[in-house]
């Protein structure tokens, strides 16, 4: 007896490592299959799905149809196809939508975080960026919106600053949702690299993280071109 429970025991958790794997993605005929990265052996048979995503902790997603899902290591569809739209699995949540309204699974897909809202974005430190209501704000992984869902626009944070826009102006804050520089853009980018592109007027400009103005951008083509230089 006792010896058939520890059969049962490294089955189940030979299978458990095995789900664990992350298979390789292959093309053929235009769809993707999935395959055992050491052995080569094929799991997935390129064109059961119509897409997929490369593995990320441990799962992939696959499309079929119009329909979005999640597979395993073994190939195993651990979450069969039922979304119209979803992204992988970040911080052990995925940002999966359903009849319109985008919500938070976990890989035994239960609803961590309801369906509720118009738009939503992964889970990065901890956080992410959601649209409720046509407002954005941003949400911790229990659903508690820690920066309130009030701005009319919010970007994604980036070097520890988000721009967000409050009436007809942007401006920057902090992921305590604190003001770091005051709403006065007409428009508003990313900071890479401690710098950030705006938009006063009709003119663009670089700015630091303390807001100083560091050159003005002719457009932003060539702006892009001049930080491929500067790296």
């Amino acid at each position: 007896m006792k010896k058939n429970s520890a059969i049962l025991v490294l089955t189940a958790l030979s299978l458990q490592l095995l789900a664990q794997v992350n298979l390789q993605r292959f093309y053929e005929g235009g769809k993707p299959g999935y395959k055992n990265p050491v052995s080569g052996q094929v799991v997935v048979p390129a064109g059961r799905y119509d897409a997929g995503s490369d593995f990320t902790q441990g799962y992939a997603l696959v499309l079929k149809g119009n329909l979005r899902g999640f597979i395993d290591g073994t190939g195993s569809e651990v979450i069969p196809p039922q979304f119209s739209d979803a992204s992988v699995f970040y911080e052990g949540l995925a940002r999966v939508t359903k009849d319109g309204k985008s919500g938070y699974i976990d890989i035994r897909n239960n609803a961590v975080i309801p369906f509720q809202f118009e738009e939503a974005d992964d889970f990065k430190a901890g956080m992410a960026r959601v649209k409720k209501d046509g407002k954005y704000g941003f949400i911790d992984k229990t659903g508690k919106a820690v920066i309130p869902i009030q701005f009319d626009m919010a970007r994604n944070f980036s070097e520890g600053l988000a721009a967000v826009k409050s009436g007809d102006k942007f401006g920057f804050i902090n992921s305590s949702g604190e003001f770091v520089l005051k709403t006065k853009y007409d428009d508003a980018l990313f900071f890479n690299k401690g710098e950030a592109m705006v938009r006063i007027g009709n003119e663009m400009w670089v700015i630091s993280t303390t807001g100083k103005k560091l050159r003005k951008v002719k457009n932003e083509e060539e702006e892009e071109k001049g930080k491929l230089k500067r790296k």
